[in-house]
């Protein structure tokens, strides 16, 4: 019996020395209201050391400060200061595990943070029309499409290319009711929302749309992974960029607005789609190519990225917050390689991201070689382990079986 003992003890020993794995998580609540106070919940088993917990922005989500941590979960508190969107991130800065090896990774969480709003408290006389109907709607020189029914709230204009102004007249169906929206409006190349607000006498809003569509003259078109665009010729609807300054390039013969980055030469124009966004993209003056320009900030890296034709690596496609972006695979599950130019510095290479965290860091082969060699040596741990505690038991279940032929021959 004591044998027993021994070998269920020698079992369990095992099984503890299999749990030396870390964990480094973060979790909050991803929407808040102003004047709230933020739990940010941070798991460090098995770490020792010090974390920055940031804030992306104080004026919003306030509260950023280091902690020690010792291999327990610590709840931090931001205070909501006002309506926007901050990035809470953990760094471990000094930090290492229970074998005293030095830990690095950093922890992201977004939080949304919103007014918390009451609906007014309003008295309407029940004796007040709730009629919020138009009798009329039109644009002067032009015909509506489908022609007006005060049922129908949407409708589609076509106006004349360079046109800059439009005269827009309504009429309401009962005279206690009150339009907004309608005379002289201002319109650009593009389509255009007009919205005709009818209110009623009681306080009830009834909204005509009229999406009014201005050709442009002599428009540059492009096809981009089979969708249509044109070339976007007012600087006033491209937006302006944090590292690109403001230039032209010629294009078709049009001096074209355009934002550079002098780090990257990377430069950015404006494309046009049908329903009238606004979207950038990198263009080659040399090879009159346009390609999706996608940046991604993770913590303060931000990145373009972007496809290498030359890339060794099997190309594949994955999401980042949401967007589609070429990523290439490597032997290491949850793990990709993403091709990309840092905006800041302008070093362009390969760079490993962690699907699960949404985090990136500069990649090199020998830092992809070790995270290999760890995880194999790993697994023949827990391999050699099993196997002892495989071969335990059945020697376990051996001497029970022989003490219990020798009870029966005695």
């Amino acid at each position: 019996m004591r044998k027993i003992k021994y070998y269920i003890l020698l079992i369990c020993i095992c099984f503890l020395g299999i749990n030396k794995v870390s964990a480094f998580g973060i979790d909050a609540q991803s929407s808040v209201y102003v004047n709230s106070s933020v739990a940010v919940k941070i798991e460090a088993k098995g770490l020792t050391g010090r974390f920055d917990v940031l804030s992306s922005n104080e004026n919003v989500l306030a509260g950023s400060d280091s902690k020690w941590i010792e291999d327990s979960t610590i709840t931090v508190y931001f205070t909501a200061k006002s309506v926007g969107t901050a990035t809470i991130t953990v760094n471990a800065v000094d930090v290492t595990d229970k074998e005293y090896n030095d830990f690095s990774g950093s922890r992201s969480i977004k939080i949304n943070v919103i007014k918390k709003s009451t609906p007014p408290s309003i008295n309407v006389n029940p004796t007040y029309s709730k009629n919020n109907f138009l009798k009329s709607l039109s644009i002067e020189g032009y015909e509506l499409n489908p022609a007006f029914s005060k049922e129908t709230l949407e409708y589609t204009v076509t106006l004349t290319p360079g046109t800059e102004k439009i005269n827009v007249s309504a009429s309401v169906e009962d005279n206690s009711a009150k339009v907004k929206g309608v005379g002289e409006i201002n319109v650009s190349e593009g389509i255009n929302t007009i919205d005709v607000v009818v209110v009623a006498e009681n306080g009830n809003e009834r909204i005509y749309k009229i999406l009014a569509s201005v050709d442009e003259k002599d428009p540059i078109n492009v096809k981009i992974d089979n969708e249509d665009y044109t070339v976007v010729k007012k600087k006033e609807l491209i937006q302006k960029k944090d590292g690109y300054n403001e230039t032209t390039v010629k294009i078709n013969n049009f001096d074209i607005p355009a934002l550079y980055n002098e780090v990257t030469k990377i430069t950015l124009v404006g494309l046009k789609d049908k329903a009238g966004n606004v979207k950038l993209f990198s263009y080659d003056s040399k090879t009159d190519e346009y390609a999706t320009y996608k940046e991604f900030a993770f913590d303060l890296m931000h990145l373009y990225i972007h496809e290498n034709k030359d890339s060794e690596y099997e190309k594949t496609i994955i999401k980042i917050n949401d967007i589609d972006v070429v990523a290439y695979k490597i032997d290491l599950d949850d793990y990709y390689l993403l091709y990309a130019t840092n905006t800041r510095t302008g070093y362009e290479g390969y760079y490993m991201y962690d699907i699960k965290e949404n985090s990136v860091q500069r990649y090199n082969t020998s830092m992809l070689d070790k995270v290999i060699k760890e995880k194999d040596k790993y697994f023949s741990i827990v391999l050699v382990l099993s196997s002892i505690c495989f071969l335990m038991m059945l020697f376990l279940l051996i001497e029970v079986n022989r003490d219990s032929k020798r009870k029966n021959e005695a």
